[in-house]
């Protein structure tokens, strides 16, 4: 029996392609439609909705398969397979060799909790400068005065981080990068003010001066803070996609389409 669970988001064309999707598999008796630990996941609609999908299983992700399906929009995720896909999918068999993506998590675990993201983790103080020290392996490397930091995945690197004048890492290999937002630099203090690239070898540690005044946020959720240390790091768990697209969507087109403009025309 091979188990399946659909994601979708509230647009009227994916409630509906999920309705076709649906009747597609009562074609076959061996799926058998589950909310908790399925073997596959279809996520229909864009990146917002494959992330809703991978935090919401995100404690089967290692026995889960990702089938987002491309609707609307060019999306860094969704891209591997499209509506036309999906009767091909369903008719070769999900457990067929197929192409397979995996993606980096970063990992933030805060007292009894343990939180995964597959963007990027968001430490901040939108009102006040806040106060927290960063250690590397334990070691110090400063403490830190601004609206806060940011953590991204490779895959992740594209969003937020991006737009916070971070760099893009075009390789979906195990690194991860932290950037520093607004800090405050004056003749007596100073921070190092430049994104910092780390391995799976390196763990960072964060030390809250005043934990109420904290906002984290991982992905498109917020979280509460139990203790004033956070621990962020890349995670062994990772994200698997499947891909039975007829073409080939490399990073370097997803680049140039969604930020790339060098029509003349336009102003």
């Amino acid at each position: 029996m091979i188990t399946y669970a659909i994601v979708t988001n509230d647009y009227p064309e994916s409630i509906a392609l999920k309705s076709q999707l649906k009747e597609m598999i009562k074609l076959n008796p061996s799926y058998l439609e589950v909310h908790t630990k399925p073997d596959y996941v279809f996520v229909i609609g864009g990146d917002g909705t494959f992330l809703n999908a991978v935090h919401l299983f995100e404690n089967d992700l290692k026995t889960t398969t990702f089938i987002p399906m491309k609707f609307g929009g060019i999306g860094f995720y969704t891209n591997h397979n499209t509506t036309a896909d999906l009767e091909l999918i369903l008719k070769s068999g999900l457990d067929q060799n197929h192409h397979y993506f995996e993606y980096s998590l970063l990992e933030l675990l805060n007292g009894s909790k343990t939180h995964y993201s597959l963007n990027e983790i968001k430490i901040v103080n939108n009102i006040r400068p806040l106060e927290l020290d960063v250690l590397i392996n334990n070691e110090k490397l400063e403490t830190f005065r601004g609206t806060g930091l940011v953590f991204a995945t490779p895959s992740g690197s594209t969003g937020f981080a991006k737009s916070a004048g971070g760099p893009i890492i075009y390789p979906n290999i195990d690194i991860f990068e932290m950037l520093e937002l607004f800090p405050v630099s004056t003749n007596k203090f100073r921070t190092l003010n430049a994104p910092m690239i780390f391995s799976k070898n390196q763990t960072l540690s964060i030390v809250l001066k005043k934990p109420p005044e904290v906002a984290v946020s991982i992905d498109t959720k917020d979280i509460k803070i139990e203790d004033p240390l956070i621990i962020v790091k890349l995670s062994q768990a990772k994200v698997k996609v499947m891909s039975l697209s007829s073409e080939e969507i490399t990073k370097t087109k997803l680049l140039k389409s969604i930020f790339v403009l060098q029509d003349r025309t336009k102003n």
